[in-house]
């Protein structure tokens, strides 16, 4: 599964770009200032894409839900037909599956952690259990199933990737029901165990202990901790996240936004100097939505690693090496060149890649 870590181009509704301009600004001067590109997609009808355009799985690999939300039954007009957007993005070479299945992309949290002793992973997929409303005739047990067929590739018969969904309680007073707003994935700890950030405090105890608990079972949980209740706290969890950049919600409330990014600077040491937050509480508050929700993310490189200057200098380094000796280079710098450009090694040498793949 491609985690928001992977993540190096930032996609708009162009209605944001016009409707919110100085959000829309403060936004790509941002990505632009860290070389993250990004672009508007033309034919939406809301500024929701997270929702209704699909989930990159893998390398131009997709999955594209049904997105026909109960909350806009008699509101059909702002239902967004992803299909026409995706043909209009220009160079559009991705591959896309479509299930059946209605499911809104801010209901689909993804993580991520490596298994030991293998090159294989273990993905989370982390869902509040209004699914199950929304696709009422199928058993819990279709709906996984049809969930995991769905992020493989048509062709691949064997398991693709190793995921286990993780199904939250949802609470009916929140309409969307949708986990991008409740936790996010940080890291993996020294265990071995993925870590998410959660914050329950919008929610009554009952529920939110629900939601602790199961979250538990399968991650260390890190809370946000706010020195006072703010309705609109859930929207620090629903940030921006690229390979490159973490934007941050601001609500409006200089303390708790301060106390929100020394968190996440805390959190995400591998992002230092590169954590910032944008002013957005009346959007927040009139929409019901945040940064995560209002963007939809794709890898084309499919790296972790952060692009800049110092580690292009690395690259094309290593590969001159390389090129004037090809037994001069070591194993970490063969690591290095798998992993900053993964889809690029074997243009450089199918040795290379055949050393980094370990095949």
């Amino acid at each position: 599964m491609i985690t928001e870590q992977y993540k190096d181009k930032v996609y708009f509704s162009k209605l944001l770009c016009t409707d919110c301009p100085n959000i829309y600004k403060d936004i790509c001067e941002i990505l632009d200032a860290n070389n993250v590109a990004h672009e508007t997609l033309s034919l939406t009808k809301d500024y929701w894409c997270r929702d209704y355009m699909p989930v990159q799985y893998a390398s131009e690999r997709f999955s594209q839900f049904v997105y026909n939300p109960d909350y806009l039954k008699g509101k059909e007009k702002y239902i967004t037909n992803a299909d026409k957007v995706m043909k209009k993005i220009e160079g559009n070479n991705f591959i896309v599956n479509h299930s059946s299945l209605v499911i809104d992309g801010g209901n689909i949290v993804i993580g991520e952690i490596g298994l030991p002793n293998s090159y294989t992973t273990q993905s989370f997929i982390v869902m509040t259990d209004k699914v199950m409303r929304e696709n009422e005739g199928l058993s819990q047990k279709e709906i996984e199933t049809q969930i995991q067929d769905s992020f493989k590739p048509k062709e691949c018969n064997s398991d693709y990737d190793d995921i286990t969904i993780v199904w939250l309680p949802w609470d009916p007073k929140d309409i969307c029901g949708h986990t991008d707003g409740i936790l996010r994935f940080v890291d993996i700890n020294k265990d071995g165990k993925a870590v998410v950030l959660a914050n329950l405090s919008v929610y009554d105890d009952d529920i939110a202990t629900r939601m602790r608990n199961i979250l538990m079972e399968h991650f260390y949980v890190i809370e946000l901790k706010l020195s006072e209740y703010h309705e609109l706290s859930w929207a620090y969890v629903n940030a921006l996240q690229t390979r490159d950049v973490i934007i941050v919600p601001g609500i409006g409330n200089a303390k708790l936004d301060n106390e929100a990014m020394g968190q996440f600077i805390a959190l995400y040491p591998d992002y230092k100097g590169r954590i910032y937050q944008v002013q957005m509480k009346d959007f927040i508050k009139k929409w019901g939505g945040a940064l995560n929700c209002c963007t939809w993310t794709v890898s084309e490189d499919m790296s972790k690693i952060h692009h800049n200057t110092e580690n292009d200098n690395r690259y094309k380094s290593i590969i001159e090496k390389y090129q004037n000796d090809s037994n001069s280079v070591c194993f970490d710098e063969i690591q290095f060149l798998g992993d900053y450009y993964p889809r690029k090694i074997e243009n450089v040498s199918k040795e290379l890649d055949r050393l980094y793949y370990g095949f």
